[in-house]
């Protein structure tokens, strides 16, 4: 089962970046580029993944196409936003994982 979803990246003013994805809420990634935000935002929704399918729940939805900056930047012109699309392969992400693990144990 693949989904897509949108990802906002942001660059700091420290120059870090960082990237979420709306529709999954809880996951976030951080890094010294864009790719590296991303990298790390890819992980954390893995985990996140890992664990709904675990508890037999459902993947969330890639309903998102737009975002409106406004609403959690009160000066969006100020900041540098990145729009993108990140496609994750669910099973590949649970199989990938839990193989970490394991070579982790």
């Amino acid at each position: 089962m693949t989904r897509t979803y949108l990802v906002v990246i942001e660059k700091g003013t420290d120059g870090g970046w960082s990237a979420f994805a709306p529709d999954v809420p809880g996951t976030g990634g951080m890094g010294d580029s864009a790719a590296e935000a991303v990298t790390s935002l890819r992980a954390g929704i893995g985990y996140l993944f890992e664990d709904i399918i675990k508890r037999g729940l459902p993947i969330p939805a890639a309903v998102s196409t737009i975002m409106n900056f406004s609403e959690f930047d009160p000066n969006p012109d100020e900041s540098h936003y990145e729009i993108e699309w990140l496609t994750v392969t669910v099973r590949e992400l649970a199989g990938t994982l839990q193989h970490d693990a394991q070579q982790a144990a």
